[in-house]
C-alpha cells in the first residue's frame, strides 16, 4: 500500500494479510482531497489497522495523530509502519478498544481537528462510535468527523453541534463527511 500524498508519498506501508480491510488509496486520496488542507492539525484514527490514515494525514502536514487500534498484530504493524517512515514520535498508537479509548482520551482532555474511523462493516460499530463521540466530545470547533461505511451502512450525525453532512460514493465505499463548524457553506 502506497502513500498518496505530502511528505511520505509513494512510500509503503505494510499491512497485515488476511481478514482486514484496508482504506484503499484512492479512498485517502479523495478523503483529504475533500478536506482540504490539514497542516499542524489534531487527527483521531478511529479503528486504525495499520495506520494507513494516520500516516497519510502525518504525511500532509498534520501535526500529531492518535491512532486506536483494538488488534494487538494490526497495533504492531501501526507501530512499525510509523517507525519505518520516521513519523513514530508524532502518533500515539493505542491498542485498546475504541469503546475505552474514546472516553479516556475526553478525560485526558483531548481534541482533535480530524476524527476519522473505519470500523469494520456492517456490526454496527459506526453508529456506536458516533454515538462515543457524542457522550465524550473530542472534536475541536471547525472539525471533521469523516466515516468510512458500507452502502448498506447510514450513519448520523452523532455530535452535538449543526452539522452538515455529505456522503460520497468511491466503488463500494463509502464516506461520510460531516462537517462540524456551523458557519462553513
Amino acid at each position: 500500500m502506497k502513500i498518496t500524498g505530502g511528505s511520505r508519498k509513494g512510500m509503503s506501508i505494510e499491512v497485515v494479510s488476511g481478514g482486514a480491510r484496508y482504506t484503499s488509496s484512492k479512498v485517502r486520496e479523495a478523503i483529504f482531497d475533500y478536506i482540504g488542507d490539514i497542516s499542524e492539525g489534531s487527527v483521531l484514527d478511529l479503528f486504525a489497522g495499520s495506520a494507513s490514515f494516520s500516516i497519510e494525514a502525518l504525511s500532509r502536514g498534520a501535526a500529531s495523530c492518535t491512532a486506536v487500534e483494538k488488534d494487538r498484530l494490526m497495533a504492531r504493524m501501526a507501530s512499525k509502519n510509523l517507525r519505518n517512515l520516521a513519523l513514530d514520535k508524532s502518533c500515539l498508537v493505542l491498542n485498546m478498544d475504541v469503546r475505552y479509548a474514546v472516553p479516556l482520551l475526553a478525560k485526558k482532555g483531548e481534541h482533535y481537528d480530524l476524527i476519522f474511523m473505519d470500523p469494520p462493516y456492517e456490526k454496527g460499530f459506526v453508529m456506536e462510535a458516533l454515538r462515543l463521540l457524542k457522550k465524550h466530545p473530542l472534536h475541536k470547533e471547525g472539525a471533521w468527523i469523516v466515516v468510512e461505511h458500507s452502502k448498506r451502512e447510514v450513519p448520523q450525525v452523532g455530535v452535538e453541534c449543526a452539522c452538515r453532512a455529505e456522503t460520497r460514493r468511491y466503488g463500494d465505499t463509502m464516506v461520510t463527511f460531516f462537517d462540524v463548524q456551523p458557519d462553513r457553506e
